[in-house]
């Protein structure tokens, strides 16, 4: 594990520590503190080597580190000083604090447990075959609380369980189980403290997010402002394109379902009045109507109409007949009266 070296240094030595971890505070915008704690120095210096084009990693003794954030000229910087780290070590980057805290995260690997770890998860058995054969782990997975069994000579875990929770410590019997089974629990790696940006402190708790789901959530939050805007009928330059592009559509529709004959609704006017003209065909079922029956009917109607206005003339006559014949009778009387005289 990396530990500090108790190597004496001359005042001059520390000064000249001071003055480049001042000078690299001051030239670089994001300011981390890595803790080094339980870090082996073997995969430290592969860990160096893949950042190094992103990130530079400095250590020395903490009080050096708190002078040099102490004199250098830089906007509340002495914040970093607010960390807990165990064993700190700088950080300089250009990246932001969260590419930065998901790169750091990315070069991370498993490592087997030695015993005496503290579990940086849940650390779970999953079910099926071992490859164990019955022996005494037969035994130590069942005082763990696992169900297990032995089939086609081999252990198989019935059901997946936890053995041992996030926090506990792993015993040197968790880290034999766990070697047996193939289970690397550990994360071997850097760990952000904290980090300094533009006079911020962000926490690893503030870095660690998920950032797909929050790439995701920023969408919808735009998208659903959008909406909002739109149907409230909120100009900006944002919705004023849709905004034109929606009343255009309105006052075409309005213009072609009302008829009116302009140059830009002509053909969906047409087109509209053939739709309705094709429901109304599809409506009525002409070869349903007998014509020739209506026809007949028709004539008949015609006949009977013909006959009442036959037997009305008829009847006109008949009357005409008969007031010229009181009119002749009247004359004769007269007639006879005259001789009378």
């Amino acid at each position: 594990m990396v530990q500090p070296k108790p190597k004496k240094l001359s005042r001059e030595e520390k000064e000249q520590k001071v003055e480049y971890f001042k000078e690299e505070i001051e030239s670089n915008p994001v300011i981390g503190i890595l803790d080094m704690h339980n870090l082996p120095a073997k995969q430290l210096q592969q860990i160096k080597k893949e950042m190094k084009e992103f990130a530079k990693v400095r250590m020395s003794r903490k009080t050096l580190m708190e002078i040099a954030i102490e004199k250098a000229d830089k906007e509340d910087i002495e914040q970093l000083e607010d960390n807990d780290a165990i064993q700190p070590a700088f950080i300089f980057s250009e990246k932001d604090p969260f590419q930065l805290y998901s790169l750091i995260k990315q070069n991370k690997t498993s490592a087997a447990a030695q015993g005496g770890e503290t579990a940086p998860n849940d650390i779970e058995v999953p079910d099926g075959d071992t490859g164990i054969g019955p022996g005494p782990m037969l035994g130590k997975l069942q005082q763990r609380g696992l169900q297990v069994q032995v089939q086609e000579g081999s252990i198989h875990v019935q059901e997946p369980g936890v053995i041992i929770e996030k926090g506990e410590e792993i015993t040197a019997d968790d880290a034999e189980i766990l070697n047996q089974l193939g289970i690397e629990p550990l994360e071997i790696g850097l760990d952000l403290d904290v980090a300094y940006s533009e006079g911020e402190l962000f926490t690893a708790d503030e870095l660690d997010i998920d950032t797909e789901q929050y790439r995701t959530d920023v969408k919808s939050a735009a998208s659903g402002a959008f909406n909002l805007a739109v149907n409230a009928g909120i100009v900006n330059e944002t919705t004023s394109e849709t905004l034109v592009q929606q009343a255009v559509r309105k006052a075409k529709n309005l213009a072609t379902s009302e008829g009116l004959p302009v140059e830009e609704t002509i053909e969906e006017a047409l087109a509209y009045a053939k739709s309705n003209a094709d429901g109304l065909d599809s409506q009525v079922d002409l070869e349903s109507v007998d014509l020739e029956e209506g026809d007949e009917e028709s004539s008949e109607e015609q006949s009977s109409e013909e006959e009442d206005t036959e037997e009305e003339t008829e009847t006109e006559e008949e009357d005409t007949e008969s007031e010229e014949g009181s009119e002749e009778s009247e004359e004769s009387e007269e007639d006879s009266d005259k001789e009378e005289e």
